[in-house]
């Protein structure tokens, strides 16, 4: 068993283990998309990225392995930093799978369930308003 730190917290893990592996086996949780059960493997996400002392730039935490006397940070600034960062180039590739269909077959792309509860809550003003901002001049 190799020792380590990880966000203070002194922990053991098999030799050979990655810094994901170790931090989940200890209940330390470190984001990714491309290690979790509940999505298809993407890849190399970019999010469990994690700073160990001296070493200048960020492991990812999915593929480093363990090394005697770690000492890991999975939450410093430049951590969160770079995982928004992370976070941003990937949605910059969404393909809006979360738009409702009913926007999706619309012609202008209106919000439709938008506007529709909106007028179900009697909102009517709101509605016109969100129409208007996909329809100038709506029929």
């Amino acid at each position: 068993m190799i020792n380590l730190t990880i966000n203070g917290k002194a922990i053991q893990a098999p030799e050979g283990a990655t810094i994901l592996e170790a931090a989940r086996a200890n209940g330390i949780d470190i984001p990714t998309l491309c290690y979790d059960k509940a999505v298809e493997i993407y890849g190399a996400c970019g999010l469990c990225v994690v700073e160990a002392e001296g070493i200048p730039k960020l492991l990812r935490s999915c593929s480093a392995k363990c090394t005697e006397g770690m000492v890991i940070n999975t939450e410093s600034e430049r951590v969160v930093q770079s995982r928004k960062i992370a976070m941003e180039l990937l949605m910059s590739a969404h393909d809006g799978d979360c738009v409702a269909p009913c926007q999706l077959n619309c012609p202008a792309r209106t919000d439709c369930q938008g506007y529709v509860g909106l007028i179900a809550n009697g909102e009517y003003d709101s509605a016109i308003k969100l129409i208007k901002n996909k329809i100038p001049l709506p029929v």
